[in-house]
């Protein structure tokens, strides 16, 4: 059955059931923990769950990234997390089209992330952007999408992802 929910800014009250959300979809709890340690952290600069029928059923994180020199607005995607029951029904697609259009209307320049080639193509990620930042995370999984034309030429500048993400290594 297609998404029909909406899409909405995180709210406090949906932070256990968020989490849940993300510990189903990932099957273990690392990436609830990764959720839990950017909120403390203050590093989230835009958390997105999905609802049906005011519940969760997805959830999407975009946190700041540190880049040297700071010239640039980087925002990393991670995680992306959809119920188990509710996966391949356009909702992961529809977090993520979200996100990226609030990162660039909160004047963010790219966003960058890890996770399969193949599907991120759909949404204009590509590892020849990501060419512009050294990173821990550079390798064949890192990607960027420029959200502002020209903002990823230039470099390479220095990418530091939120300490949080240490929680994953």
């Amino acid at each position: 059955m297609p998404f029909t929910g909406e899409i909405a800014a995180f709210r406090p009250d949906w932070g256990q059931a968020a989490d849940r959300v993300v510990t189903a979809a990932f099957g273990r709890p690392d990436e609830a923990r990764l959720v839990e340690a950017l909120r403390a952290e203050d590093a989230a600069a835009l958390e997105l769950v999905a609802t049906e029928d005011g519940v969760p059923v997805g959830h999407a994180l975009f946190s700041r990234c540190a880049v040297e020199p700071a010239t640039t607005r980087v925002a990393a995607l991670a995680p992306v997390a959809v119920s188990p029951t509710r996966q391949n029904a356009g909702i992961g697609s529809a977090l993520i089209r979200e996100g990226l259009a609030r990162c660039k209307a909160a004047g963010f320049d790219a966003v960058v992330l890890l996770g399969d080639p193949a599907y991120y193509r759909r949404f204009g990620f590509t590892r020849g952007a990501a060419r512009a930042f050294d990173c821990v995370y550079s390798g064949p999984a890192f990607q960027a999408l420029e959200l502002r034309q020209g903002a990823l030429s230039g470099g390479p500048w220095r990418l530091s992802y939120p300490r949080a993400f240490e929680v994953l290594e």
